[in-house]
């Protein structure tokens, strides 16, 4: 109750563009509008399978306000997004004296594959040894973390097979896929955007044909759907023998009860890629833990405001971290299982940079 009487914009109507009211404008003018620039200093962090991931941090250079003790803010992009699609969200971030750092997943944003693996859709273990190393990296730093559409689903599958011994603070998860497998598995994501994705995994994989030695390379280059991604290139390197094997183990609902820290989700009802029929409204009134705020207009991870566009969804994630941050709100621990809110429903010791 203490965080929504602190965090004023959950007092405020959102009050969308006047010229951007359509659901599939609210989506598609982030990617064409937020196209500023920011420096990044890369950090390449070796997982224990010998895999390798990249940090992206914002750089600091001449910036006296960000000690050794400000917190983190953790970004994870959505599929085939990296630091660059996130230079709104991490300048935001800075303003408000957090030290942004931007969650790559292996084989992502430029960085190259040393095992024949790509990430699945729901595994969390890369980001779990990543929150590990950094909350060993400043252990005198409270670590928030914010996901993006299908960046808020790994987030998820972290928080519920973390739980009580998460590293985080508080999270915040802007558009998630509450149902991802019925989503993805039964090809229900509308064109354009099933095919963008595609185009842009397709992309991706086409940097690394080393995973011709282990998949049908020229067959998964060839596929027409994020489901036939999953077919040909995802369930195979990751060992699952069928998508129903793959969806059960990365489901990132699939623990959901296990999360211990307050999670914000922010929906909107108009999502062309989410639609508000998956929106779990129950589980959102029974759960301590689980926030949620819908708004009519926003599209999917649009939610853009102002004359010039900008994102209130941003803002809004990181007022409720830093109501979090400034109010102490204490972690749940194995010692501690009384919930935040009662009534409110609502290392790998390898790296080197670049």
């Amino acid at each position: 109750m203490v965080i929504k009487k602190g965090c004023k914009r959950l007092h405020q109507e959102y009050k969308p563009t006047f010229w951007a009211q359509n659901q599939h404008l609210q989506t598609i003018l982030p990617w064409i509008w937020w196209l500023d620039e920011m420096e990044f200093n890369r950090e390449y962090l070796q997982m224990a399978d010998k895999g390798v991931i990249a940090l992206d941090w914002v750089a600091l250079d001449g910036n006296k306000v960000i000690t050794k003790v400000s917190p983190v803010m953790l970004l994870i992009p959505d599929l085939t997004g990296a630091a660059t699609d996130l230079v709104a969200a991490c300048s935001e971030a800075l303003t408000r004296k957090f030290r942004p750092v931007v969650f790559n997943r292996r084989g992502h944003g430029g960085s190259s594959l040393t095992t024949y693996r790509l990430q699945s859709f729901g595994d969390a273990s890369d980001l779990d040894e990543a929150v590990e190393f950094i909350s060993h990296m400043y252990p005198y730093s409270e670590i928030f973390a914010v996901g993006f559409s299908t960046g808020s689903g790994l987030l998820m599958s972290y928080l519920g097979e973390t739980g009580v011994s998460s590293k985080l603070n508080a999270a915040v998860c802007i558009s998630p896929c509450y149902d991802a497998e019925a989503l993805f598995k039964c090809n229900k994501i509308p064109e354009p955007y099933n095919w963008f994705w595609t185009l842009k995994l397709k992309s991706i994989l086409r940097q690394h044909p080393c995973l011709e030695a282990v998949i049908n390379y020229n067959i998964a280059l060839q596929s027409s759907s994020l489901k036939e991604l999953d077919e040909r290139v995802y369930a195979k390197l990751n060992q699952f023998n069928s998508l129903e094997e793959y969806w059960k183990y990365n489901d990132p609902m699939r623990n959901i009860t296990n999360i211990s820290i307050p999670v914000l989700c922010i929906s909107a009802l108009d999502d062309p890629i989410c639609p508000k029929d998956t929106i779990p409204f129950s589980l959102f009134k029974t759960s301590n833990n689980l926030f949620l705020v819908t708004t009519d207009v926003g599209g999917h991870c649009g939610f853009v405001e102002d004359l010039l566009p900008s994102s209130w969804a941003n803002k809004l994630a990181i007022d409720y971290l830093e109501t979090v941050f400034n109010q102490g709100v204490p972690k749940q621990t194995d010692d501690n299982h009384l919930p935040f809110f009662p009534g409110f429903n609502g290392t790998r010791n390898r790296s080197y940079t670049t």
